[in-house]
């Protein structure tokens, strides 16, 4: 339950920020008179100060806040349906007019594209999407995560209070950095307590402390894991010395090495590698976008960003869709092939539209885009499985 807890929360935030960035333009705002609050401006009868583009009239109203967040949750404005129905069936006129000036009536790409990433995460995270076939064993690695964070809080609060002594800080600052370390040490129980009631359940025996204060060790018995698993099969690789990094770096290898024995826990790291480098995708396709137009005279890198924010953006409504489709319906295999296929068809639309493109222009670049994007997508991955490895 907390996963989905999370979900929500980011989605909110995503909500929030994506309205800050992108904040609409109600025609409420009542005009201003006088100087501006917060530059001091002439506002000479204007919804919005000329200099700084502060909103002339500011509310103090508590009903005005939740207003505000309502509509940062759930985006109360024409755009972003305007901006939605084109990106899906217009994308070229979309991101034709966005490159060429006219702005103000659609949401910006880079708001809907922190909006469709954050949504992706919270449908993955209700429908179980996100757990790619593991969620028996995500509890347990989300566990194991809150454990190792609460480990390194408490070590460095620890840290903190031994310096504060020997630099002989007051007692005031001691006794306070000395809550700071017994709050983080029953944190840290409490995780760990979790834990060991998990494993118990699971018919799992863990190490545990003896009556005279030795750690005892246990054989571990994991019965979640069916014989002949992936996670088992990886897992035994590695102990058998079978599966084994060699990147030449030796800090890598160690790291990937170690989380070879819990491919659990590495999954979900990798997993929470992409949402939160999810914007990685931009730099590593934009030369290759580059590269399709790069004699092309009056384009810019502008254009191709906008471009490639609008299309990953309806990418992620792809998977939206899979997602729920497989909540509700199973596993609809009528599904998979539309999907497939709309892939192409948005690309073709998407590029001869948002560029101006004559048919045959889009039709020889369309292979070219739809190879670029695989060699793309094959580094993102490559990019966050280091990055989720190495933790």
């Amino acid at each position: 339950m907390s996963g989905e807890i999370e979900a929500i929360g980011a989605a909110t935030t995503a909500g929030l920020a994506a309205t800050a960035i992108d904040e609409p333009r109600s025609s409420k705002k009542k005009r201003g008179h006088g100087a501006c609050a917060n530059c001091g401006a002439d506002l000479t009868g204007k919804r919005y100060c000329a200099e700084c583009g502060q909103p002339a009239h500011l509310h103090h109203a508590l009903l005005n806040m939740i207003e505000e967040f309502v509509r940062g949750l759930v985006l109360f404005d024409t755009r972003i349906w305007r901006t939605l129905g084109l990106l899906v069936l217009r994308p070229g006129t979309l991101t034709y007019n966005y490159i060429h000036g006219k702005r103000a009536r659609y949401i910006s790409p880079i708001s809907l594209f922190l909006l469709a990433v954050f949504a992706m995460f919270l449908v993955f995270e209700l429908t179980g999407g996100s757990r790619l076939g593991v969620s028996t064993q995500a509890g347990e690695a989300q566990r194991t995560v809150q454990i190792e964070v609460a480990e390194d809080q408490l070590a460095a609060a620890e840290e903190t209070l031994a310096d504060l002594k020997k630099d002989g800080a007051s007692g005031g600052a001691i006794e306070a950095a000395q809550l700071q370390v017994n709050a983080r040490q029953k944190v840290l129980e409490k995780f760990k307590g979790e834990q060991a009631a998990g494993a118990e359940a699971a018919g799992e025996q863990i190490d545990a402390p003896s009556t005279d204060g030795s750690v005892r060790v246990d054989t571990v018995k994991n019965l979640n894991l069916n014989d002949g698993s992936l996670y088992d099969q990886i897992r035994k690789s590695a102990q058998d010395g079978d599966a084994k990094a060699n990147t030449g770096f030796k800090a890598l290898d160690d790291k990937i090495n170690e989380n070879l024995l819990n491919p659990e826990l590495a999954v979900y790291k990798i997993q929470n590698a992409a949402y939160k480098f999810a914007f990685l995708l931009v730099p590593i396709s934009l030369p290759f976008v580059w590269l399709m137009f790069m004699w092309r005279r009056g384009t810019t890198l502008f254009d191709h960003t906008v471009y490639i924010l609008y299309s990953l953006t309806f990418v992620s409504i792809q998977f939206i869709v899979l997602s729920l489709a497989i909540l509700l319906f199973g596993e609809p295999g009528w599904l998979a092939a539309p999907l497939l296929l709309a892939g192409p068809v948005h690309a073709f639309f998407h590029l001869k539209g948002g560029y101006g493109l004559g048919w045959f222009s889009a039709i020889w670049r369309l292979p070219f885009q739809l190879i670029f994007s695989l060699i793309g997508m094959t580094l993102f991955l490559i990019v966050i499985f280091v990055l989720g490895l190495a933790g």
